[in-house]
């Protein structure tokens, strides 16, 4: 069995178990003198402080963040790194670099439908589906996913006024989602169309809008008062807030402003909508937003501009495809289509003839990565042979686990073996629970006849396979020591 010395103010009493040091007191030569008779040495059972030599070597590992080490006939690793593992001879195993363990994991790749489909790089693969139909579509997986989802409602229009540049419309509502689980179903999509102007004349041709979703994730129109960026007439101009999730996507009106996703309207004292948000030229699609000026997302690659909300009082429409105001006689112009843009105000030119912008449509766009990695796959997790100083005819396994999900049974969805001769043949362990540490279960297996015939080189390694796994039983190997005499 494995040699080695244990100071006592190395040991404390919530990390090792009683030593199990059971000696036949019917054998008077056992008392005789106060020791133990090499002759009487069979009657010790060492498996106790086997077991805390292990575990005090898995302390010793962790602390000093040692890769696998040795020690006298035995070897100690707890996953400080992946050098103690042979990845040839091991499937489905995944090390967590955070947690210190190894999992079974499966990586699947998900068959999509729906809008455009773009394929681009960034550190790994990533997919990219994009929506501009109004008239709907499905966003259709066939395996559970994580995706980041951006979702542009349609924008406002604009209005018409006696004087010169009439109001300007709300962009539609700007939202978008991180790392959001798609279930493996089929998604409706829905992208808003912008509200369209009707004719000039003496009446308002404000209108609002149309909300676009993902399923029930919802960016909702421009000039509503529910959340998406306000309009500069009636009570339909208080959508206001942040762009996040939540209720609130987009800015209010100011004057004759409509709102955009980055800033309400207005804010230069004239009549020029709110901005929306620039796409950038990078290759990278993640939506994170900074000060509201400019935009460090990405949609399909070109420079677009989204959310700008429509302009009135004759200024130019806001970034992010809000309309113009038209001036001196003038329909307004209108947001662009796919970026929720609101339409600027028109001037009837004294004769109340001219309109004001169309809103522009909205869009939904869907990405993530292309291939899906999930835990809750069968593992084999065999190790980097050790070599043996002489010919091993037992053996002994100290491993830890948690369970990531369900509760493990030992021998069952749980087992160990040990080989002699580098993997050739192996000899199974019978695991017996041996309570817990911390957070940690152990088990262990000592004194197991190797059943093979073995010869030199004695090339030590074990094999731990994990079975029955699946989303709902999962079990982490936490650290192993491998023992022999």
């Amino acid at each position: 069995m494995a040699r080695t010395t244990i100071r006592t103010e190395d040991i404390t009493a919530s990390e090792v178990t009683t030593a199990k040091m059971a000696v036949d007191p019917t054998n008077a030569s056992n008392l005789s003198s106060g020791s133990v008779p090499t002759a009487q040495l069979g009657n010790v059972d060492t498996a106790g402080l086997e077991d805390d030599i292990a575990l005090l070597g898995f302390r010793v590992a962790s602390n000093g963040s040692l890769a696998k080490y040795n020690l006298v006939d035995q070897t100690v690793d707890d996953f400080q790194d992946a050098s103690g593992v042979d990845a040839s001879s091991s499937t489905n195993e995944v090390r967590d670099s955070s947690g210190k363990y190894y999992k079974g994991e499966t990586t699947a790749t998900p068959t999509t439908t729906g809008g455009t489909l773009t394929t681009y790089t960034d550190g790994i693969e990533y997919k990219v589906r994009t929506f501009t139909d109004t008239a709907g579509d499905n966003f259709v997986t066939d395996i559970a996913l994580t995706a980041d989802i951006l979702i542009i409602g349609g924008g406002g229009t604009g209005d018409f006024a006696s004087a010169s540049g009439g109001q300007g419309g709300g962009a539609g509502g700007f939202k978008y989602y991180n790392d959001y689980t798609v279930s493996a179903a089929t998604h409706a999509v829905v992208v808003g169309a912008g509200g369209v102007a009707s004719g000039g004349g003496s009446s308002p041709q404000r209108q609002d809008g149309n909300d676009s979703s993902f399923a029930s994730l919802v960016a909702f129109k421009g000039n509503g008062a529910d959340g998406g960026s306000g309009s500069s007439y009636g009570s339909q101009g208080a959508g206001s807030g942040s762009v996040t999730p939540g209720a609130n996507q987009g800015n209010a009106m100011s004057g004759q402003a409509g709102g955009g996703a980055a800033e309400a309207g207005g804010t230069d004292g004239s009549g020029h909508g709110g901005d929306g948000y620039t796409e950038g030229t990078s290759t990278v699609y993640d939506w994170t937003l900074d000060d509201g000026t400019t935009t460090l997302f990405k949609v399909n690659g070109t420079t677009n501009s989204y959310g700008g909300g429509g302009s009135g009082n004759g200024q130019a429409g806001g970034l992010g495809g809000g309309g113009s105001s038209s001036a001196g006689g003038g329909a307004g112009g209108s947001g662009s289509a796919n970026t929720g843009g609101g339409g600027g105000g028109g001037d009837d030119g004294g004769g109340g003839m001219n309109r004001g912008g169309h809103g522009g449509s909205g869009i939904v766009v869907v990405r993530y990565p292309s291939s899906v990695a999930s835990e809750g796959a069968n593992m084999t997790l065999v190790s980097t042979t050790t070599a043996a100083q002489a010919a091993p005819t037992k053996g002994d396994i100290v491993l830890t686990y948690t369970n990531g999900a369900g509760t493990t049974t030992l021998d069952t969805d749980l087992t160990a073996e040990i080989s002699a001769d580098g993997g050739s043949t192996w000899t199974a362990l019978a695991l017996a629970s041996e309570g817990s540490t911390g957070s940690h279960n152990i088990a262990t297996s000592h004194d197991v006849t190797i059943s093979s015939t073995i010869t030199a080189p004695y090339n030590m390694a074990y094999r731990i396979k994990t079975l029955n796994q699946s989303a709902s039983k999962t079990t982490r190997i936490q650290a192993v020591s491998l023992g022999w005499s």
